[in-house]
């Protein structure tokens, strides 16, 4: 039992990893109930690796080198792969990363953890020789190596709450830390003969630090790359709000336009009305100037601000094209995502959603139905509309049908891409002439009060 005890403690490898694991998740979009998820995990992982810690010992003979059997090897990877498994689910089941993201999150901290362990070995030799000093040193280590790759590279990473690394990335990393930590470090082993003299111990320790500095230049090259993306997403964010400005500018032009058009109708429909003597007639002329106001009444209230902007302006869109206009949104689950994603989703949606409506010749058959509702604790946004001709998917994505490819398209691309920062999806759909662009995204915290309905 003491031996057990004392395997579960001791600062190993296990241990270091899954402390560096909490550092780069402390940073990230949590889920409910993290704490406990995380306490419940490490829990685990000591309690597997007091059993693992106990294999330590068969894996390497006295001399520190690697004996060759089977038995050996695969005591090595059982021992080497369970602390980067438990890493990889913590952040799972913590923050709700895709695998993809995980992994990447486990490739941060195992080079964090690398870091620790050559500090140490640079200092003493050995990870852990097994007396109260080295114990409490050790341990020492660990948590000061996790404080400054915390303030240095963890909370630089993410961006909204979701590091975004694309598949390539994330294996690359995964791959240059486990190459830098388990590769050389045992090649640096057999080569120079770790414990057997005085210079190999120098010569290894010369390695740890050549470790030690490769590991800090992967994390910080990972948050100057982050940087750089951030910037160019600023310059991108920059031009997309003055190219927005300008076409606001024009909509309000024709805005006016339609509302002087409006007026003047309504001046002349008043005028006839006058002159007339049949009631029926007049009943007949009050309903149809109704409805010619209606378009004064297509403010949307969703009990979202930004939500009810876009909504208006694009139902004006639609009055304009005599595009017939339903809506049925509760804004308010809405309100987690900040002001700039909502509009950008929903005006490009919206305006793909029109311009698809003007290609359809019947004119009963132009409308655009908005949809957004509460689905199993998920914002549900669909947006509907018809359209005639073919459309060509690449890659789940309709190419676009404009001649200068290049310079448009990327509306669809830029939805999918705020669906995902939130961690959700997005589906589109084309059948039967009918265009159906679906997005589900979590909602981080239920709104307690009622979200209002708006529909037209």
């Amino acid at each position: 039992m003491s031996l057990y005890l004392y395997y579960l403690f001791r600062p190993d490898f296990m241990q270091a990893m899954m402390v560096m694991t909490a550092v780069f998740l402390l940073p990230l979009r949590r889920e409910r109930h993290w704490g406990r998820r995380l306490f419940c995990a490490i829990l685990v992982a000591f309690l597997i690796e007091g059993g693992l810690g106990m294999l330590n010992s068969q894996i390497y003979d006295q001399s520190g080198a690697l004996p060759v059997t089977a038995g050996s090897l695969l005591s090595l990877i059982v021992y080497m792969g369970a602390p980067l498994a438990a890493s990889l689910l913590t952040f799972r089941l913590c923050a709700g990363l895709s695998w993809t993201d995980a992994l990447y999150g486990m490739a941060c901290a195992y080079a964090a953890q690398h870091m620790s362990f050559c500090v140490c070995t640079a200092l003493w030799g050995e990870f852990y020789q097994g007396d109260t000093l080295s114990f409490w040193a050790n341990w020492l280590v660990i948590l000061v190596v996790g404080v400054v790759c915390y303030y240095a590279f963890a909370r630089r990473l993410p961006r909204d709450g979701r590091y975004h690394a694309g598949r390539r990335k994330a294996l690359f990393t995964a791959g240059m830390v486990l190459f830098i930590a388990l590769v050389l470090n045992y090649a640096a082993r057999l080569i120079e003969g770790f414990g057997e003299s005085a210079e190999g111990s120098v010569v290894y320790s010369i390695c740890m630090i050549y470790d030690l500095l490769s590991c800090l230049f992967i994390l910080w090259l990972q948050t100057e790359q982050r940087r750089e993306v951030a910037l160019q997403s600023d310059v991108e964010t920059e031009r997309r709000l003055r190219r927005q400005l300008q076409e606001q500018y024009e909509f309000s032009k024709e805005n006016i336009d339609i509302i002087n058009q409006k007026c003047h109708d309504l001046k002349h429909q008043i005028a006839a009305l006058r002159m007339v003597r049949d009631r029926r007639e007049q009943d007949a002329g009050l309903e149809e100037i109704e409805r010619s106001v209606l378009i004064y009444d297509a403010v949307s209230k969703t009990g979202n601000e930004v939500l009810d902007t876009v909504l208006t302006e694009k139902s004006l869109l639609c009055e304009r094209d005599h595009i017939s206009w339903t809506c049925m949104a509760q804004g308010k689950l809405l309100d987690f995502m900040s002001p700039v994603d909502i509009y950008t989703l929903f005006g490009n949606a919206l305006d793909n959603a029109v311009e698809g409506s003007c290609t359809v010749r019947d004119m009963a058959r132009r409308s655009v139905a908005v949809t957004v509702l509460n689905r199993h604790g998920a914002a549900f946004i669909q947006i509907e509309n018809y359209f005639d001709g073919a459309l060509t998917m690449e890659n789940g994505l309709p190419r676009t049908t404009k001649a200068d490819e290049r310079s448009h398209g990327f509306g669809i691309k830029s939805i999918r891409s705020i669906a995902e920062r939130y961690g959700g999806t997005m589906n589109i759909s084309t059948e039967d002439g009918i265009f159906l662009l679906s997005v589900l995204i979590p909602i981080p915290v239920r709104p307690e009060a009622d979200c209002g309905t708006h529909l037209v």
